[in-house]
């Protein structure tokens, strides 16, 4: 749960900053759009003149004149509708990913919900330990104050041994049940998965290389190089260890933290790279991957 708390708020900083950047797209695009609206104008009232000057007179000037002040304001014209269905895209965007950003918070609220309640069962279930223990210690207190003395048994007879019971065959203890995924960490798998694929599925750049070499630094252990994927995606596999931890990634570094039970167990890595200003470092267990289908 703390995993998938972790990874919420990083994608809520992740959409936090796109919609900063859509805010500044948005402004610039209504300042574009106020531009084009005010030559429209313009151009409106010159091709209004241009139609009486050639009304009033009608010659090969005014005809000039007139053609030409029809093109500027066809121009205009053409000018406020691109921008304006430019600024309905970056707002459709931006009302998109505000959505995005409160459906993330709710979840954040949720799962926080959920470790709360889920601390409280452990410490009842502790609580409840303890009590038990501390019974079973004033329970052998007990006893060793008071000890029986043994009553001496008669020694068996061939009978008895021949009548004893043939022991029991011992049974195999069934193998351990599978490793249980969170759905936080299910839901965001396939989210990210679902971003990977259709962002790979694109073919523009497809082969170019943003870096020559790659490497994910962990805080121990040596360098990982990361595969080059498309799309400016990296990706590796890669053991890790429990507890709070520092990827490094060239300058960047990412901290994260891997539950006690991942402990050893084998990671993905995807570095996305398309924005060198933040770059996102995407991660999770490689066995979610096999609760997918």
């Amino acid at each position: 749960m703390e995993q998938s708390l972790e990874n919420r708020m990083v994608e809520v900083e992740d959409i936090e900053n796109e919609l900063l950047s859509y805010e500044y797209k948005l402004e610039r695009a209504q300042e574009s759009l106020d531009k084009a609206r005010k030559h429209y104008d313009e151009s409106r009232v010159e091709l209004q003149k241009a139609e009486r000057d050639h009304q009033l007179k009608s010659d090969s000037d005014t005809e000039r004149q007139l053609n030409k002040a029809k093109h500027g304001f066809a121009m205009a014209e053409r000018g406020v509708d691109s921008r304006n269905r430019r600024v309905e895209f970056i707002q459709t965007n931006y009302d998109e990913l505000k959505a995005q950003l409160d459906a993330e918070q709710k979840a954040i609220s949720q799962t926080k919900s959920r470790i709360s309640a889920q601390e409280a069962k452990v410490e009842q279930m502790v609580n409840t330990m303890l009590a038990k223990a501390e019974a079973a210690q004033r329970a052998a207190a007990v006893k060793r104050a008071a000890p029986v003395s043994k009553p001496e048994l008669p020694e068996p007879t061939v009978a008895a041994i021949e009548a004893a019971p043939a022991p029991k065959e011992v049974v195999a203890e069934p193998a351990a049940p599978a490793q249980e995924v969170d759905p936080e960490l299910l839901d965001y798998v396939k989210r990210e998965r679902a971003r990977l694929d259709k962002l790979l599925a694109e073919q523009s750049d497809e082969g170019k290389h943003t870096f020559r070499n790659l490497e994910l630094r962990p805080s121990r252990g040596e360098a990982l190089p990361f595969e080059f994927l498309g799309q400016n995606q990296y990706r590796l596999v890669a053991t890790v260890e429990a507890g709070r931890q520092t990827y490094k990634i060239n300058t960047w570094k990412f901290r994260r933290t891997i539950p006690a039970d991942d402990d050893g167990a084998r990671y993905v890595f995807i570095f996305d790279a398309r924005r060198l200003s933040r770059p996102r470092l995407v991660m999770y267990p490689e066995y979610v991957l096999s609760k997918l289908d």
